[in-house]
């Protein structure tokens, strides 16, 4: 019988992975784990609250104590876990701190899941249509890409120094379904969405379920290996503003990030710096890698975005 914990089990996708791994017939116990309570306490209950940063040993002995075979971290990037609207980067200290204690030589893990981001791919004009995971990227330094590939690079080489331990990095598209928004999601919804005049880039989510069920399967099978995630299909933005019955609005390609907080407050439509790439050049990558290991999503783009209709 399996024994797991979930890290950034209090985010919106964490709590949904711990409740999906409760169902299995072959998991004995799920828990989820974060570093500290929220100020809400109905937010607490099902939570065991334990830091593993910056000194990596009290978690080594709490896996250790439990007999932990398998490690689900949600909250190695904060958008892709549900915990925020905003596009972000990985925490790359706390990726360390936990392969630390995975690597202690008392450990029982065997299978470590991280739920990476697509945000790793760049959005530019000459990247391909569908990106792989065999697309070697070189981020920026103060690009968000940078801390994923940083954390990336931490995962692969403990996979290599350890491996008799299964490292599975999921990169997840951008989620959408019930509380799990991520940032085109959230523009999605807006009442009016913008569109940058000129530009109708392919654009691609994940719905939260096909995030839970890929995230679980791979704990169950101990998959290994780097592995794109998305729900089915791809659609052009203009289609998915249609699809979701909002009204787009055109705004001239030019950066506004100066006068973001006016405009948010004044509630006039605006693309915010962090995607103003995105929603130039788009962003889509290819699943054959993770549906040749076997595993399919349930859902494609316009299930998706009934969600935010």
């Amino acid at each position: 019988m399996r024994r797991m914990v979930v890290l950034g089990g209090g985010t919106p996708l964490g709590r949904r992975v711990v409740d999906s791994l409760r169902q299995k017939a072959d998991v004995d116990w799920a828990i989820g784990i974060e570093h500290q309570p929220f100020e809400d306490p109905a937010m607490n209950d099902g939570l065991e609250f334990l830091s593993w940063a910056p000194d990596h040993r009290p978690f080594a002995e709490y896996l250790l104590k439990e007999e932990i075979d398998t490690v689900i971290d949600c909250g190695l990037v904060a958008d892709r876990g549900g915990a925020v609207a905003q596009p972000s980067g990985a925490d790359v200290i706390s990726a360390m701190y936990v392969g630390a204690a995975i690597a202690d030589e008392r450990s029982s893990v065997r299978s470590w899941v991280l739920a990476s981001s697509s945000a790793f791919y760049p959005s530019e004009s000459y990247m391909p249509l569908l990106q792989r995971e065999s697309h070697s990227n070189h981020p920026r330094a103060n690009d968000r890409g940078a801390s994923i590939a940083e954390a990336e690079d931490y995962a692969r080489s403990l996979a290599k120094r350890l491996p008799h331990v299964n490292v599975a990095i999921m990169r997840l598209q951008e989620l959408a379904g019930g509380e799990c928004r991520g940032p085109l999601a959230t523009l999605l919804a807006r009442p009016r969405v913008p569109r940058i005049l000129g530009f109708d880039p392919a654009i691609q989510l994940l719905h939260v379920d096909d995030a839970v069920g890929a995230l679980s399967w791979a704990a169950g099978v101990e998959l290994a290996g780097l592995y794109n995630v998305a729900s089915a299909g791809m659609l052009r933005w203009s289609e998915a503003v249609e699809a979701t019955g909002h009204r787009s609005i055109s705004i001239l390609p030019v950066s506004v990030s100066l006068f973001e907080p006016l405009l948010e407050r004044l509630k006039i439509p605006f693309v915010p710096a962090s995607m103003f790439e995105l929603l130039r050049y788009g962003q889509a990558i290819d699943i054959e890698k993770i549906a040749g290991a076997g595993w399919a999503p349930e859902n494609d783009q316009l299930e998706c975005l009934a969600t935010l209709a």
